[in-house]
């Protein structure tokens, strides 16, 4: 006995379905204090979108700084992925002395992240130069 065709599409429908609803979704969840011990030193941002799409899929949360070994400025930055699936993006670090000039430095590479869906992680990065009083953060897809 041959199966219905109706069958046979109703079988595919449902098993459509159930690949559709478990999908390629990657999102995370996560456990934190309820009321968090640190303090971090919140940096006020500024902004500039120049991709739309980039903007639409990672955000930056938060960016926060301290000073290490002294006189060397740390930077950390949040980042959001606002999508289910896992993205990757490029970002880097750019450090900038007193008088606005940028200082050049090895660790200003661009480096891969993969983040995972709805996931959220830091970057961060440490001046080499105690010139250095300001930075910019660049991401790209």
């Amino acid at each position: 006995m041959k199966p219905s065709p109706r069958l046979l599409t109703g079988s595919l429908a449902a098993v459509v379905a159930l690949l559709v609803l478990s999908g390629c979704a990657t999102n995370v969840n996560s456990v934190q204090r309820a009321q968090p011990v640190a303090t971090p030193n919140y940096v006020s941002d500024k902004r500039v979108i120049t991709d739309n799409t980039l903007a639409r899929t990672v955000r930056v949360n938060s960016v926060n700084q301290t000073t290490v070994s002294g006189n060397l400025l740390k930077v950390q930055a949040t980042l959001e992925n606002l999508k289910n699936d896992a993205r990757t993006i490029r970002y880097k670090f750019e450090w900038i002395d007193q008088d606005g000039m940028s200082i050049g430095s090895p660790n200003e590479t661009w480096k891969v992240l993969t983040i995972m869906g709805r996931d959220t992680t830091t970057v961060s990065t440490v001046a080499v130069n105690p010139r250095a009083v300001d930075f910019t953060l660049k991401l790209s897809e």
